[in-house]
């Protein structure tokens, strides 16, 4: 036979059982005339079965050999093995008249088919189905024509026109890992290899059995294999409707029972002999490691025989080495002998002094002539050098403090029996560090009373002196970053002013701090908010000059003192402090972009004294935290925004501190209405907050909730909005009101905060109500900045019962293979999508896509911001779910919610 596959070399059709499908109808052939084996079921599962046939079962008719229609009549693997399992269990099947795939999924949803013969077991189909163990197991693998494009594994798929059939669930995933392949799309298996033979098409990819059965048939004889894609990717499984559990459990035991004769039968039915090409790149990669074990142990061999000779080597000079430490030992012992002798007749004398003094004081005696006669051992302690050491070369030890100059006066004066204060002089100590000794000497007299020399006490007060000159910089430095405090700030300045007077030069002051800084230090704890101020301070240091100051004068806020320096090249800096405080913060094994805001004065034209250049550099700061170039120069306009500012953080901080929920309260929880598409109904709402200021009015929430993000008061504005949400679900359902769930919006920097969802949790059982009844938003934008983190939250949040909403879905740039593997329920069209879609081809495309993707995979579609009949009827006849905006409710008060 020539075909695509001559020599044997792999059964690939199936790696399990095979099987076949029961039959109602007494005129369907049987695969085999074996006896018939009991199946042992329990009299739950027997009664089942007695209630509940026929049995509605439906089979892919395009799908060969596994299940096909051929001159008009099912078969294939799965056809065969149904029907024998139908013997064994005395089942009766009905054969559902659908054989296209898509349409059998549907009706298998639908419950309108009890069982799918051939479906592989997918996380989001387990809500819809219940599945048995695989049987099929199957393999994706590229063809190629014998004269056209030579591809031989999958990374030279990019590129390429690849025939692909279309709503295959591989066809998209495909189109997911190789973006740039050209798809090239036919309705079957068979149309896909026809593509390639007329050479319509690089290469196809269909499953291995497939491709070698249609190859077969169809005498398609220019075809090639070419690659494997992947391997048992796609094994298939029985699916039965999800609320039929128990005959899952029933096919299953079927399976079990076939025996490996009606297996084989199968088998030998549908055998088709494979060749595959030599993988090369396989052998390849298991050879090459095996060499370089080789080499390394070949070396490490050499290694092991030169170490051996070292070691002989080094042998025999440690056996004269021990020779030679065995006469120097002898040696020792005569000259301690000697010495001990010595010391003996003067150690009774000072004996009671010398064990009186600790470890920071020693004791020593000198002639007239400056020979020490007595040196106390604490000499060693303090200072590290023997006596010996010491008293041959002590004058070398002294270091050229100024001191030490004087104490030959000091010496003499001392000897004419003068009383002499305690003084300091400077030695290094024998690891070469300046040590401070403070001396106290007094002479000594023989018994006619004359002056035969001096002793003295020498006390170490290094420490001490460290510890005051630490005080000294504590002064006028920061501790924990090493910068200029406020003190030496100010003083600076002033100073900086005076020479800017005289020389009628400008100065520059830029006042910064860091954004997102209490988030992240009530979160993580405060010694990751240390972490961030000392890598902060050695940022700001980077481009400074040496006339420049850099200073932390409180909490997460710095100031730049910049000499010389007019409001073009203060610009200039500030860009460049920002360059380096964009880059990532290295914070418990991850990364954040924390950022800052600078503002920037300029002497004398915003002001000619430092109070008044402080407070503008203040002020023009909290603008900059509004500009998007993260900078800004004071200005009057500025000044009045930060005021405003100021009184809106203080009254928002006040409300919050009442703890109020009343419906008079300033603070209010509005609610819009979700609308279900399908039945017209509202499902739920969705909680907007309301601030009517007592003395300015309603205050947009534009405005006022990043001033919470920024001031820190974005936790305890959360806790309100999910203690007001939970308070309001209660008296709801204690009125006995169907308004389905809630969904409260995250703020994305709260999800930096691992604890973040038991927090939710722990708030919603502490107020009395249901997980059930809250849902959970977090924007796009928000899962992208910190992704892991935000994952994790919400995997904790679902766990707990807890529904999850990606929120202005479209905004934040994220890959689909990145959005498959959240464990949201819903997506939420951003409403930027929806304004303009009736003029815009390519917002009605976004739209589809976002449709497609996410009923893939197995989530529901919210569009938010619908203000028109004409939106909403595009957004039902393309299948979105839901839908929410002005046309459908606005937000109310909950008291106006009928």
């Amino acid at each position: 036979m020539n075909s695509l596959f001559l020599r044997p070399f792999a059964l690939l059709l199936t790696l399990l059982p095979i099987s076949a499908i029961p039959q109602s109808i007494a005129q369907q052939n049987r695969v085999t005339e074996s006896t018939t084996q009991a199946v042992e079921l329990t009299v739950e599962e027997r009664l089942w079965l007695d209630t509940h046939q026929p049995i509605r079962i439906a089979f892919d008719g395009n799908f060969p050999p596994y299940s096909f229609i051929d001159n008009g009549k099912l078969t294939g693997i799965a056809y065969d093995t149904l029907q024998l399992i139908s013997q064994k269990l005395d089942i009766q099947f009905k054969i559902d008249k659908l054989t296209a795939w898509k349409e059998i999924y549907i009706a298998a949803i639908n419950k309108e088919v009890d069982v799918v013969a051939t479906m592989v077991n997918r996380p989001e189909r387990l809500q819809f189905f219940a599945f048995s163990q695989p049987y099929i197991f199957k393999s994706l693998v590229i063809i190629t024509n014998k004269n056209g494009t030579q591809i031989t594994n999958r990374n030279q798929l990019p590129e390429k026109i690849v025939a692909l059939v279309k709503d295959y669930q591989y066809s998209t995933r495909i189109l997911n890992e190789f973006p740039s392949i050209t798809p090239f799309y036919v309705n079957s298996m068979h149309d896909a290899l026809e593509a390639v033979e007329s050479e319509q098409a690089d290469a196809a990819i269909s499953f291995f059995a497939t491709s070698a059965y249609l190859q077969n048939k169809h005498q398609l004889t220019q075809l090639k294999f070419g690659a494997f894609y992947d391997r048992n990717s796609a094994n298939e499984s029985i699916a039965v409707r999800g609320d039929w559990p128990i005959l899952a459990t029933i096919l299953q035991k079927g399976l079990n029972i076939l025996t490996p004769e009606e297996k084989q039968t199968i088998r030998e039915k549908w055998h088709t002999q494979l060749e595959l090409p030599i993988d090369y790149a396989t052998i390849t990669k298991f050879i090459t490691p095996l060499l370089f074990i080789v080499i390394v142990l070949l070396l490490w061999i050499r290694q092991i025989r030169h170490q051996n000779k070292r070691i002989n080597n080094t042998k025999n000079k440690l056996l004269k080495s021990n020779n030679a430490l065995k006469n120097l030992k002898e040696n020792l012992e005569n000259k301690v002998f000697q010495r001990t002798e010595q010391l003996h007749k003067s150690e009774q004398k000072y004996r009671s002094l010398v064990e009186n003094l600790n470890d920071e004081y020693f004791f020593y005696q000198h002639d007239l002539e400056g020979v020490f006669s007595y040196l106390s051992p604490s000499i060693t302690t303090i200072l590290g050098y023997s006596i010996t050491e010491f008293l041959q070369h002590y004058s070398t030890y002294q270091t050229d403090h100024p001191n030490n100059a004087l104490i030959d006066d000091y010496t003499k004066r001392c000897l004419n029996g003068e009383k002499i204060p305690a003084y300091e002089v400077e030695l290094f100590d024998k690891q070469g560090n300046k040590r401070c000794i403070e001396v106290l000497e007094s002479p000594v007299y023989n018994d006619a009373g004359q002056c035969i020399g001096i002793e003295g006490i020498a006390h170490d007060i290094t420490l001490l002196k460290q510890a005051q000159d630490r005080l000294s910089w504590l002064s006028y430095y920061d501790d924990l970053t090493g910068l200029a405090n406020r003190r030496l700030f100010l003083d600076r300045f002033e100073q900086t002013l005076i020479l800017a007077h005289r020389h009628t030069n400008s100065t520059a002051l830029l006042f910064l701090d860091i954004n997102r800084f209490k988030i992240v230090n009530d979160n993580l704890g405060h010694a990751a908010g240390d972490e961030v101020l000392k890598e902060t301070a050695n940022r700001l240091l980077t481009d400074l000059r040496d006339s420049d100051l850099a200073a932390r004068v409180g909490g997460d806020e710095f100031t730049l003192i910049l000499p010389d320096t007019d409001a073009d090249a203060a610009e200039i800096v500030a860009k460049k402090v920002l360059q380096h405080l964009l880059k990532p913060y290295t914070l418990n094994e991850q990364q954040f972009i924390l950022g800052a805001s600078i503002g920037i004065a300029i002497y004398p034209s915003d002001g000619n004294n430092v109070k008044t250049l402080l407070q503008q550099a203040d002020s023009a700061m909290y603008c900059a935290k509004k500009a998007k170039q993260g900078y800004a120069f004071c200005s009057s306009e500025q000044i009045h925004a930060n005021s405003r500012r100021l009184i809106l953080e203080q009254s928002l901080r006040k409300a919050l501190a009442q703890d109020c929920y009343t419906q008079d309260f300033e603070l209010q929880m509005f609610y819009q209405a979700k609308l279900c598409l399908k039945t017209n109904k509202t499902i739920g709402y969705e909680a907007l907050m309301r601030w009517h200021h007592t003395e300015l009015g309603a205050i947009s929430p534009i405005e006022f909730i990043p001033l919470a993000e920024e001031t820190g008061l974005i936790v305890e504005l959360s806790h309100w909005v999910m203690t007001a949400i939970c308070l309001q679900t209660v008296h709801w359902s204690q009125l006995d009101f169907d308004f389905g769930k809630i969904a409260v919006n995250i703020s994305a920097v709260e999800l930096i905060n691992l604890d973040l969802a038991n927090k939710i949790i722990n708030q919603i059982n502490s107020s009395g109500a249901q997980k059930e009844c809250i849902e959970v938003e977090i924007t796009e934008s928000a899962l992208m900045k910190t992704p892991e983190i935000a994952t994790k939250v919400m995997s904790q949040l679902v766990e707990a019962g807890i529904l999850i909403a990606i929120d202005d879905f479209g905004t934040g740039y994220s890959s689909l293979s990145y959005m498959k593997n959240l464990p949201a329920s819903f997506i939420k069209i951003d409403r930027s999508f929806i304004r303009n879609l009736l003029n815009s081809k390519e917002d009605q495309a976004v739209i589809h896509a976002v449709l497609a993707m996410s009923h893939a995979l197995g989530k529901k579609v919210i569009a938010e911001g619908v203000e028109t009949q004409e939106q909403l009827q595009f957004l039902a006849e393309s299948g979105c779910d839901m839908v929410q905006g002005y046309w459908v409710a606005k937000p109310l008060a909950a008291k106006d919610i009928n």
